[in-house]
């Protein structure tokens, strides 16, 4: 398994079992940017050190780049729409899709620092 894996499961980088939020659902939002302090299945230490995830802003912004890039591409070459409309339609995707972008960034954060060890299951 790769960290590939780790990052679009959203599962723990060390083990790739447990997951990396309390939730499941990014829209469940209460809650839904709460992370266990500990992975349930090896015990790898998701609070690294205070404010560590405020580093997940640059994994987050290419993120943004890319969906912005994706959608001017077919929202105005292809469908050709008005800008005015092109930049309410750019700014209400990107708002819906903010919970799912901040946790992919979480998780491609926490697998820059943390490395995949095949037994790191807790006894």
């Amino acid at each position: 398994m790769s960290k590939l894996f780790s990052v679009a499961r959203l599962k723990c980088p060390r083990c790739h079992k447990g997951d990396l939020f309390v939730k499941q659902n990014p829209y469940s939002f209460k809650d839904a940017m709460k992370m266990p302090d500990r992975c349930p299945v090896c015990g790898q230490d998701f609070q690294i050190e205070p404010g560590f995830y405020i580093g997940a802003l640059w994994t987050s912004f290419p993120i943004v780049i890319f969906i912005m890039a994706l959608l001017s591409i077919l929202l105005l070459v292809f469908i050709k729409m008005d800008l005015n409309w092109f930049f309410v339609t750019l700014t209400l995707i990107l708002f819906l899709l903010q919970p799912l972008i901040i946790r992919l960034g979480r998780a491609i954060w926490i697998n820059i620092f943390v490395d995949y060890e095949e037994d790191a299951i807790e006894e």
